[in-house]
């Protein structure tokens, strides 16, 4: 159990790795290419996300369980194979069959071209999925984690390499959108290549029993609800982004923006994306790391330390990030446009990390069709609001939608498990808070400069100033139990 736990903690430092890379490297790609650009790549992300989230945890962790728990770990292993095979390459056709359609219902059919490129890395989910779930069984975290940090660094590289010849070659940005989403791709072949040279499994005995319908049915059915719940859960915000993907750009356009317009704006609402996901990063460690530990020992008070954590952690960071985000827009962005509609968007990060909470509680006490149900609801609402709300409010129409889904999914999380988040009544803590807003305003306030390195030099003083701040009034006023201190080690 000790090396299951250490093995686990391995992929918890590669993934959160990984998750900074992702967010991280969106800020130098927007300022080469520009908001068009900037739209281009993030209209046809979502797909490659849904992709990536596939082959990296959701089937090895599925695949891994199943070899673990069975009498014949071959040919189970060669039927998960043969299975995902034939869907991935069905669901790649598919896709690449209608992608100029797709492209159209996103907005033009100039991303058709980054779509195809976007759903490639679909080829080798089976393969990344098979050698990762093997490994995983064997308890073997390490290779898993090193493909994976290999995949991030060379996608992201090439990334970055398909940005710069934007500025040198080619001034088309769906051509350099393809580019990008072509290293993903490239980026999982180096990732396969290193896990097939750690493994001595041999292809051409997955394909054994090739014919057998019967077990690839019950390796589907395998799969089961609770798995189902969990992968849904993963890519439930990559499905909000890919509502906004066919709805935002025509809703703007239907309110009266011509489509260069549209795009363009597009482009600049996307920006929330990285700011949100390294909102999400600090509060996603939390659960993967307590997570182990909660499945397998059911400790209230140790529940209760995840709760507190997470609630306090979730509105600083959400309360800091909007304070801050007009200035970093223009730090990372050089232009402080819409920041209304993106400090709406960035408020995402309290109602996520918060709901992920609530799910991770549900799914421990097997409630998964309730919790499948409310995040259905949410989704829904969120497909029903987005046209209206974008034609009326614009850009902070569209960042509105998504915050009443999740609202609408947070509250009903609260009532089904009646747990209901008392730490908001903590008012040592909600002094704390205020300390540290006061701490951002005056900092904000007091010293104006112009460059933008000097800009980015007072965001850091501000943050590393109002943090001090914040945590040294919160052990001052013994704001949070000592239970929660020995979590974060302070």
């Amino acid at each position: 159990m000790s090396k299951k736990i250490k093995g686990v903690n391995i992929l918890i430092i590669s993934s959160l790795i990984g998750k900074i890379l992702s967010a991280l490297y969106r800020f130098p790609y927007q300022n080469i290419v520009g908001d068009l650009g900037f739209y281009a790549y993030q209209q046809v992300y979502p797909f490659y996300a849904i992709v990536t989230c596939l082959s990296l945890t959701a089937l090895p962790n599925f695949l891994s369980s199943l070899l673990n728990t069975s009498e014949k770990p071959d040919e189970v292993r060669g039927q998960f194979f043969q299975v995902t095979l034939f869907l991935s390459v069905t669901a790649f056709v598919v896709l690449s069959l209608f992608s100029l359609p797709l492209a159209k219902a996103m907005g033009t059919k100039d991303l058709a071209g980054p779509l195809i490129s976007s759903v490639l890395p679909l080829l080798l989910v089976p393969f990344l999925s098979l050698y990762r779930g093997v490994n995983q069984s064997k308890l073997d975290m390490q290779t898993t984690a090193i493909s994976q940090l290999l995949e991030q660094l060379v996608r992201v590289s090439m990334i970055i390499l398909a940005a710069t010849s934007f500025i040198s070659f080619n001034k088309d940005v769906y051509l350099v959108s393809s580019l990008a989403m072509l290293g993903s791709f490239f980026a999982g072949l180096v990732a396969l290549s290193y896990l097939m040279l750690k493994s001595n499994l041999e292809i051409k005995t997955l394909f054994n029993s090739f014919w057998k319908i019967s077990d690839k049915v019950k390796i589907i059915r395998e799969f089961g609800l609770s798995s189902l719940v969990f992968v849904f859960f993963m890519i439930y915000m990559l499905i909000f982004q890919l509502i906004d993907v066919f709805t935002v750009k025509d809703s703007l356009v239907a309110s009266g923006y011509s489509s260069s317009q549209a795009e363009i704006l597009k482009g600049i609402y996307d920006r929330g994306q990285p700011f949100l996901q390294l909102g999400l990063v600090f509060v996603t460690s939390i659960f993967t790391n307590a997570l182990p530990k909660l499945s397998l020992k059911k400790d209230d008070n140790y529940l209760k330390t995840i709760f507190d954590l997470v609630i306090y952690l979730s509105i600083t960071l959400t309360v800091g990030l909007c304070l801050l985000l007009p200035q970093m827009n223009v730090v990372l962005f050089k232009s402080n446009s819409q920041s209304e509609a993106l400090i709406i968007f960035s408020s995402q990060v309290a109602l996520v990390g918060i709901i992920q909470f609530y799910h991770h509680l549900l799914f421990l006490e097997g409630k998964n069709k309730v919790s499948a149900l409310v995040l259905l609801i949410g989704l829904v609402v969120k497909l029903g609001l987005t046209s209206p709300l974008t034609k009326s409010f614009g850009l902070s129409g569209a960042s509105s939608s998504s915050f009443i889904s999740l609202l609408l999914v947070l509250v009903l999380y609260i009532l089904i498990s009646r747990k209901f988040p008392k730490q908001l009544f903590n008012f040592k803590y909600l002094i704390s808070l205020a300390l540290m807003v006061l701490v951002i305003y005056f900092g904000s306030e007091m010293f104006h400069v112009e460059h933008r390195l000097l800009q980015a030099l007072k965001v850091l003083l501000i943050i590393t100033g109002s943090a001090l701040v914040f945590l040294i009034s919160c052990k001052k006023l013994k704001a949070f139990p000592k239970s929660l201190w020995d979590e974060i080690n302070l």
